[in-house]
């Protein structure tokens, strides 16, 4: 009997160890379960932030380049219009210095009776009572009463009419055009704060998470940027041949990479072209290319439209590689599938991969 007891008491504390092993596996087991999970989801959750943000990016970049493009034809309007402002300066010195002559012309054929002046043309009769007309109309003519009928003169009032005209159109552009300057910025600017609000509300464990997720993209992005680059490569002469007419690379693309170089770390900032100070991303195409003696336009898209154009198979150090569509990112070639450029706000002028899916088009400056 007590053997028995014995027996059942000592199962009895055999199951119970059990179960108070079970109950502390449980509570070791179950919230490590919990914890994976909660960090995959707080993976999802930084791996979609980044998705909203590179999105950003490139609205941001879009209506940066809007913002370029409309201070660029603000700045050449302001050209023209001082150009149109010489012309109708010029026509009223000639139209005055016209006056002055046909003043001078009449008062002597008044004064004088004369037939050789400019007038005679005007006047030919010499009857009396047409003579009698004559001095009247020369009266009133060097009394700058009279009409100015003289073709040369009224060709002159007639090209000054329009050149006003013309200047008057490039006044109300310019004003349409600073408006359109001011709300472009103002998107841009909008979209910005946006970004930044996003950023701001990632907090807690998302901050290192959303890091380590961009640097992962980042890393494989440069991977498969050199591995696409490797593939062109391996392509290249055969890619050529069909390309009879391509430039060649110049001479001084060396000199704009070393140019863009000497940049590395310089802030972004919409519009700005000012070496040591800050890019956008057509800023320093422009500057880099300049310091190495070729002009190229201020904005992307119009660097790309007044380009030869490369087969981006074919791209090579030195050339401008476009992305976006519409096109609002350029950035320099320095080869192995890496670019020097400033890519957006709050970030510097740098080397970086480049996602040659979203390749619009390569130009070649020189």
């Amino acid at each position: 009997m007590n053997a028995t007891r014995h027996h059942r008491g000592s199962s009895r504390s055999v199951l119970a160890i059990i179960l108070l092993v079970g109950v502390l596996l449980g509570i070791v087991v179950g919230p490590s379960g919990a914890s994976a999970d909660s960090i995959d989801d707080k993976r999802r959750q930084a791996a979609a932030i980044a998705d909203q943000l590179e999105n950003l990016v490139d609205q941001m970049n879009a209506l940066g380049e809007d913002y370029s493009e409309a201070l660029q034809t603000q700045a050449d309007l302001s050209v023209e219009i001082e150009r149109a402002q010489a012309d109708v300066a010029a026509a009223e010195s000639q139209l005055a210095q016209m006056r002055g002559t046909l003043y001078m012309s009449a008062v002597t054929q008044f004064m004088h009776g004369g037939r050789n002046s400019t007038l005679t043309n005007l006047f030919a009769s010499s009857g009396g009572i047409q003579d009698a007309l004559q001095r009247g109309q020369l009266t009133s003519i060097a009394m700058n009463q009279g009409s100015l009928t003289t073709d040369s003169l009224d060709a002159t009032a007639t090209e000054l009419t329009k050149k006003k005209q013309v200047l008057e159109k490039k006044k109300v552009q310019a004003q349409n055009v600073a408006s359109n300057v001011l709300k472009r910025q103002g998107a841009a600017e909008a979209l910005a704060s946006r970004y930044e609000q996003l950023q701001s509300t990632v907090q807690g464990d998302l901050v290192d998470l959303l890091r380590e997720e961009r640097s992962r993209r980042d890393a494989q992005a440069l991977i498969d940027a050199k591995n696409e680059a490797n593939s062109y490569n391996s392509k290249y002469a055969s890619i050529q041949k069909r390309y009879a007419n391509l430039p060649k690379v110049s001479a001084r693309s060396q000199s704009a990479i070393r140019a863009a170089l000497s940049q590395l770390g310089v802030p972004y900032q919409y519009g700005m072209s000012s070496p040591g100070k800050a890019f956008d991303c057509s800023g320093l195409t422009t500057y880099a290319w300049g310091k190495a003696g070729v002009g190229l336009k201020r904005n992307s898209r119009a660097q790309f439209n007044s380009l030869p154009r490369i087969p981006k198979q074919l791209a090579q150090a030195g050339d401008l590689i476009f992305t976006g569509s519409p096109i609002h990112h350029v950035g320099i070639y320095l080869g192995n599938g890496t670019m020097v450029h400033a890519p957006q706000r709050g970030d510097v002028v740098k080397i970086g991969p480049i996602r040659w899916y979203k390749v619009v088009g390569v130009a070649r400056p020189g």
